[in-house]
């Protein structure tokens, strides 16, 4: 079995392991809500941009079509007459 179908298993499967991993999806999660509320009631600082910003993403780890998403986007943008900038988190 190759990582990538180890972990796909354990990301969508009823693998063992997810049992050991759960009390750390509680404790992200508790950040995760503490974080917001520190947005929210503007404890951490919130900077806005004068440019539109278009989000792809989602809780999905792959395979999804984000990246040609992406390509694809900044390509008929560029055509339209725009500059896209892309950012990316993680990798």
């Amino acid at each position: 079995m190759s990582a990538h179908d180890f972990f796909n298993k354990i990301w969508y499967g009823n693998h063992p392991l997810i049992l050991v991993l759960l009390p750390f999806s509680w404790l992200y999660l508790i950040y995760t809500k503490v974080r917001r509320i520190a947005y929210k009631i503007r404890l951490l600082p919130i900077h806005e941009l004068n440019v539109p910003v278009i989000v792809v993403g989602n809780i999905t780890v792959g395979g999804t079509g984000k990246t040609p998403l992406i390509i694809w986007l900044s390509q008929y943008l560029s055509e339209q007459g725009y500059r896209p900038g892309i950012l990316s988190r993680g990798y």
